[in-house]
């Protein structure tokens, strides 16, 4: 029982990391020429915090690439051209792990995900005056194999059968 289970976690800790992976940032343009930033931090409510947010370009590596602008707390990007965001770490930078329109129009929260932290790992930022960009690049994406997705349902399928033989 303990062997399935511990099969299970691995399972689970596998899927999610490959969906991460396999996860680009989006790329985001302005609506007006004109978008406005502000980030809020768990603890920094109602006042912007104090965390450093990049903007690069549409085509760039956040692992290796400098940012065209930074700021802290709220920032605006007076530009046509398309854009990615980024959240400065102590291992880097990292992009944005998810988005969520608001009720507003092209309004958007963006979730970040602090590597390396148990607790307090998310940082918010709001974007307003934006959508995702017509063109995401998909070349630059590296795609998920088909054998990640055949080797998962062997793996269920295997699940599946080991249960119904303890049931029985």
């Amino acid at each position: 029982m303990k062997t399935l289970l511990s099969l299970k976690i691995w399972l689970a800790v596998c899927l999610f990391a490959a969906s991460t992976a396999s996860s680009a940032g989006i790329i985001w343009e302005s609506t007006d020429g004109n978008s406005n930033f502000i980030s809020i931090g768990s603890g920094a409510l109602p006042f912007p915090s104090g965390e450093m947010f990049g903007i690069f370009s549409a085509n760039a590596n956040l692992s290796s690439d400098a940012p065209v602008d930074t700021f802290t707390g709220v920032g605006s990007l007076t530009s046509a051209s398309p854009f990615k965001l980024g959240l400065w770490t102590t291992s880097g930078w990292v992009g944005e792990t998810g988005n969520s329109g608001l009720s507003s129009p092209n309004t958007f929260l963006l979730s970040f995900v602090k590597p390396n932290l148990i607790t307090n790992n998310l940082s918010f930022l709001f974007g307003f005056d934006l959508k995702p960009a017509a063109n995401q690049n998909p070349i630059t994406a590296v795609p998920l194999p088909a054998s990640v997705w055949f080797i998962t349902s062997a793996l269920l399928g295997f699940l599946y059968i080991g249960r119904s033989k303890q049931i029985v």
